[in-house]
């Protein structure tokens, strides 16, 4: 059986980006990584979503200009 058939694509995560957020709301990596996964759903999660999403809106905004 060709294993290389069936392996899974993982999202990268812009590690700048889960660096901001980890200081911003003092949670692990861990746990943002899980948020941004869909594996968590608190309030905090969703929050921690919604900011990588501006913040990678931001930095792609930053780039185009350049």
């Amino acid at each position: 059986m060709d294993k290389s058939s069936k392996k899974k694509s993982y999202n990268q995560y812009n590690p700048a980006i889960i660096k901001q957020l980890k200081q911003k709301y003092g949670l692990s990596t861990q746990f943002i990584g899980q948020s941004l996964r869909g594996e968590r759903t608190s309030d905090t999660s969703l929050k921690i979503c919604e900011d990588y999403k501006q913040m990678e809106r931001e930095i792609n905004k930053a780039i185009q200009k350049v």
